[in-house]
C-alpha cells in the first residue's frame, strides 16, 4: 500500500524551508557573481561612443534654373566623402593636435590613425528618429574611446571634416569644371582663329576669283565683251576713214605750182606730159613746162617720204585743200589710235575677268570645305560658350553652399555611459546567473540530504500512523558555528564590496 505522504506535491513552504535551511548558498553564491560581475563591469577598460549625425541636405534651388556640375546620388555622395575623408592624410592633422590614445605611448602616429579608423563607424540613420535605416539621406558618424570627452572632441573633428571636405571639395569639383570647360572654348577659339587665317590665305590668293564675285565677273565678262564689239565696229568705221582720206591725200599736191591750172596731182601732170610729147615736140615750151611741173612734183613727193611730212602731211605744204585733207587725216589716225587703245585695255580686262572666273571653281572648293569646318567650330564655339556659362554659375552656386551639402544634424555630446561594456546588462546578468547557480546548489543539496525533517521524507511504513514531530534544537555548538560562517560572509562581502568600490572610483577617474 501506497504512502499517500509520500507523493504529496510540493508547496511553497517546502522551498522556504529548504532556502532556510540552505541559506548559506543564496547569500555566499548570489553575491559573489553579482560583485564579480560588478568588478568586471568597471574593471574592463571602458569604451565611451560619441556620434554625430549629418545630414545631406539637397538643393533648394531647382535643377532646371541652375543645374550644377556635380552630380552623384545620395549613396555615392556619402560613401565617396566616406572613403576621401577617412584617409590617413586627412587624420594625421587630428592625431597631431589631439592625442586620442595618450595612455598608450607605445604606439607610432601612423598606429593611432589605424586605430581611430577601427574605432569609427558610419551608419545610415534615420534624420528624424535617429534610429538605423538603410536607405537614407542623413547618417551617423560613430568613435570610439576610453575618454568620453576625447571621445566627442575626435568624432565632433571628425563631423568637421566631413562637412569642409564635402563643401571645398564640391566648390573644387565646380571649378575643374568650369576650368575644363574654359581650356576647350580656348581651344576652339584658336582653331577659329586658324581658319580665319586659312580664309585670309585664301582671299589673298584668289582675291577676286572668290566665289562671292562670280555673278560680277561674269557680268563685267558680258560688259567687256559688250564694249569690245562696239570698239571693234568702230575701229572699222575708222580705218576706212583713214583709208579713204590717205587716198585722196596721196593724189593731191601740197603746194600751188601753178595759177592756173591743175598741176597739184603727179597722176595729172604726168598723163598731161605724155600726152603733149606726143603732140609737140621735146622743145615745146607746154612740154618744158609739164616736165618741169612733173619733177617738182617728183621731188615734193620724195622730200615727204625722207621726212618732209608729220603723219604723212607736209609741213611745207601750202595747199588749203591739201591741208583740210591732211587735218581730216590726221584726226581719223588719232581716233584710230584711241580706239584701237581701248580695245586692247578692254582685252586685257576681259582676259583679267576670264582669268578669275575660271579660277572660281577651285577656289570655291577650297572656300567650301573652309567654311564647312569654320561652320563647325563656331556650333562648337556657342556650345562650349554656353557650357561654360552654366559652369561658372554652377561654380558661384557651389560657393555660395547652394548644392548638396552636408549639415550637421545633431552635433556630439559627451557619453555618459559606456558603450563597452554593457555595465547594466553585466549586473543583470550577474543576478540572474547568482539566482540560478543558488538554486542548483540548493537542489543539488537538498537532493543528496538524508535526514528526515516531515512525514513525506518517512520510509514507507503502511499506515501507521505518526505520533509526534520534535523540532530542530540549536546547541551552543550550532549557534557558534553559524555565527562564524555568517561574519565570515560579511567579511567577504565587505572585502568585495571594498574592491568594487575601488574599481569603480578608478574607473570615474579614468573618465575624467
Amino acid at each position: 500500500m501506497t504512502n499517500p505522504a509520500a507523493h504529496a506535491p510540493v508547496a511553497a513552504a517546502d522551498y522556504l524551508g529548504a532556502l532556510r535551511r540552505r541559506y548559506i548558498y543564496p547569500v555566499t553564491i548570489v553575491p559573489a557573481v553579482l560583485f564579480a560581475c560588478m568588478y568586471a563591469a568597471f574593471a574592463i577598460p571602458p569604451q565611451y561612443q560619441a556620434t554625430a549625425t549629418i545630414l545631406l541636405e539637397t538643393s533648394s534651388v531647382p535643377k532646371d534654373i541652375i543645374e550644377t556640375t556635380v552630380t552623384s546620388t545620395a549613396d555615392q555622395r556619402v560613401e565617396l566623402v566616406q572613403g576621401q575623408v577617412m584617409t590617413p592624410t586627412n587624420l594625421r592633422s587630428i592625431v597631431q593636435e589631439i592625442d586620442p590614445y595618450p595612455g598608450q605611448k607605445d604606439l607610432s602616429p601612423d598606429a593611432k590613425i589605424q586605430r581611430i579608423l577601427a574605432d569609427s563607424s558610419v551608419e545610415r540613420v534615420d534624420p528624424v528618429t535617429f534610429k538605423p535605416e538603410a536607405e537614407s539621406n542623413a547618417f551617423s558618424l560613430h568613435y570610439n574611446n576610453s575618454n568620453p570627452k576625447r571621445a566627442a572632441t575626435i568624432v565632433s573633428r571628425l563631423a568637421q571634416l566631413f562637412l569642409t571636405y564635402n563643401q571645398r571639395q564640391r566648390s573644387e569639383a565646380a571649378v575643374e569644371a568650369a576650368g575644363f570647360l574654359q581650356k576647350q572654348l580656348d581651344n576652339v577659339t584658336q582653331q577659329l582663329r586658324q581658319v580665319d587665317a586659312d580664309l585670309a590665305a585664301l582671299e589673298a590668293k584668289y582675291g577676286e576669283a572668290r566665289p562671292d564675285y562670280l555673278v560680277r565677273n561674269q557680268n563685267a565678262i558680258d560688259e567687256m565683251q559688250h564694249q569690245l564689239d562696239g570698239l571693234q565696229q568702230q575701229i572699222l568705221t575708222a580705218q576706212q576713214k583713214e583709208s579713204v582720206l590717205t587716198l585722196q591725200l596721196s593724189q593731191m599736191s601740197p603746194n600751188l605750182i601753178a595759177q592756173s591750172g591743175d598741176l597739184t596731182d603727179v597722176a595729172t601732170v604726168r598723163a598731161q606730159l605724155t600726152e603733149a610729147e606726143q603732140r609737140y615736140t621735146p622743145e615745146h615750151p607746154e612740154v618744158k613746162r609739164l616736165r618741169r611741173a612733173l619733177e617738182t612734183l617728183v621731188a615734193q613727193s620724195a622730200s615727204s617720204k625722207v621726212g618732209g611730212k608729220t603723219g604723212g602731211v607736209m609741213e611745207s605744204a601750202n595747199n588749203p585743200k591739201y591741208l583740210m585733207n591732211a587735218t581730216e587725216l590726221q584726226g581719223a589716225r588719232t581716233e584710230l589710235a584711241s580706239l584701237q587703245a581701248q580695245a586692247a585695255a578692254t582685252r586685257v580686262k576681259l582676259a583679267q575677268y576670264e582669268g578669275l572666273v575660271q579660277r572660281t571653281p577651285g577656289a570655291d572648293r577650297a572656300f567650301a570645305e573652309v567654311l564647312r569646318r569654320r561652320e563647325a567650330l563656331q556650333n562648337n564655339y556657342e556650345h562650349a560658350q554656353s557650357r561654360l556659362q552654366d559652369a561658372k554659375l554652377a561654380e558661384t552656386f557651389e560657393n555660395q553652399q547652394g548644392g548638396e551639402r552636408f549639415t550637421l544634424l545633431r552635433a556630439p555630446l559627451v557619453p555618459k555611459s559606456p558603450v563597452y561594456p554593457n555595465r547594466v546588462g553585466l549586473l543583470l546578468l550577474g543576478l540572474v546567473f547568482g539566482i540560478g547557480f543558488a538554486g542548483v546548489a540548493v537542489a543539488i543539496s537538498e537532493s543528496m540530504d538524508g535526514n528526515v525533517r516531515n512525514i513525506g521524507d518517512l520510509p514507507f511504513l503502511d499506515d501507521v500512523p505518526v505520533l509526534a514531530n520534535i523540532p530542530f534544537i540549536r546547541n551552543r555548538h550550532d549557534r557558534r558555528r553559524r555565527a562564524i560562517v555568517l561574519s565570515s560572509v560579511a567579511a567577504a562581502y565587505a572585502v568585495a564590496l571594498l574592491v568594487v568600490t575601488i574599481t569603480v572610483m578608478s574607473a570615474s577617474h579614468r573618465m575624467s
